[in-house]
């Protein structure tokens, strides 16, 4: 098993689940892009109707303590319209573990509570503050989603505060849902938490505006061509994962938070591929690749095979500390770590042979080579010598 770096387990409490501290990037909505007509910050906000402020009350907050006014706005969210999102402090009187909680409100309509992070709204660690709140189309299905990061500390006198963001996903309907898996990889690839990272390894921006050619070598060069002002992706390769003679193109980040994408190409259209972190392992032309990652005490192998030019989920295990701030060792000083594949929660040696029954590790190679990434320039001329 690789032990590599930083990540969160979904399994696991908070305390193992907030990875790598940093701060939220300042206070105040951050709109992630031009997805936020009508915001209003801090002072700005309008006033709200009494229709609306009734609604709130019914979550039982108590509005006139409780709610963090410089991350509660009145914004157009698309389908719901005009809406008033509020964060309310926990109520530490009654749990001072208590979380916080986000409503979302129509004008003079019923209010929505987003789901939280643990059952109860409990968290092992205790709430310090929301940094930042967004309402991007991450996923460019035409609605707006929520972004949110906030902050945390292990015990109410610590300064150094553990950063945690959350995705939740819009539908049609107006509804609301926390991605979980999504949210936890990227809590685990991120070493700084900010809308900005956030979106970034959403990959948000480029849906629907991805090249489309007759050709897979002038689309992977017009996709280059799309980031070749972005620092943050710096060394590209080509692999042959699934079995016909069109190669996928490694992006390669230049740091951990970046990660990697494969970008394939099918029937005239390009699709890219986030993946936690710089890591991965492939196996050619069998169409299995292994995204296998960590940090902190908490690690995960995901493995994907490509269909029709994107990354499908086979399989995928977790394994590390239930509490990456409190590890424990035994007799012979190894870390105690506990393995979940699929899960279901395992040895070691079942979790190996588990990852090994739908992944042969044996026959496994590098994404790439760090040293042998060929820059975007060198990489555009390799694909105009392979179309001659």
């Amino acid at each position: 098993m690789k032990k590599r770096v930083c990540g969160l387990m979904g399994a696991v409490l908070l305390c193992g689940m907030l990875t790598a501290c940093g701060n939220g990037n300042g206070s105040g909505a951050d709109s992630g892009g031009a997805d936020l007509p009508g915001m209003e910050r801090g002072s700005e906000l309008q006033n709200r109707t009494e229709e609306t402020q009734r609604a709130e009350e019914q979550t039982g907050a108590d509005t006139g303590t409780r709610k963090i006014d410089d991350q509660s706005f009145e914004v157009e969210l698309n389908p719901l319209g005009k809406v008033s999102f509020v964060s309310y402090a926990p109520d530490t009187e009654s749990n001072p573990k208590g979380d916080v909680v986000f409503t979302v409100t129509r004008d003079g309509g019923s209010v929505t509570e987003l789901e939280g992070m643990e059952a109860g709204n409990v968290r092992s660690c205790y709430f310090k503050s929301v940094d930042a709140v967004s309402f991007p189309d991450y996923n460019g299905d035409g609605f707006n989603d929520i972004i949110t990061v906030c902050s945390y500390v292990l015990s109410e006198d610590d300064r150094d505060p553990l950063v945690e963001a959350r995705i939740y996903s819009a539908d049609a309907s107006g509804n609301f849902t926390l991605e979980r898996t999504l949210t936890e990889n990227a809590n685990s690839a991120l070493a700084e938490k900010t809308v900005a990272s956030v979106l970034g390894f959403l990959g948000a921006g480029t849906s629907g505006k991805l090249p489309a050619s007759d050709s897979w070598q002038q689309a992977y060069i017009d996709y280059i061509k799309m980031w070749e002002n972005d620092e943050a992706y710096t060394g590209y390769a080509l692999i042959y994962l699934d079995a016909d003679d069109i190669p996928e193109l490694v992006q390669i980040g230049d740091y951990e938070a970046a990660g990697c994408k494969i970008i394939g190409w099918y029937d005239g259209k390009t699709y890219d591929n986030q993946l936690n972190r710089l890591y991965f392992s492939y196996i050619e032309k069998e169409n299995l690749l292994c995204n296998s990652e960590g940090n902190m005490d908490y690690y995960y192998d995901l493995v994907y095979r490509m269909e029709k030019g994107q990354l499908v989920s086979v399989a995928s295990g977790y394994y590390g500390a239930e509490d990456n701030s409190n590890v424990k060792f035994d007799e012979n000083g190894e870390r105690i770590y506990r393995y979940e594949w699929e899960g279901t929660e395992m040895s070691e040696e079942e979790y190996a042979k588990e990852l090994n029954k739908v992944y042969d590790t044996s026959k496994a190679r590098d994404g790439y080579e760090w040293d042998g990434r060929l820059t975007a320039e060198d990489m555009m001329k390799q694909l105009t010598k392979m179309m001659e």
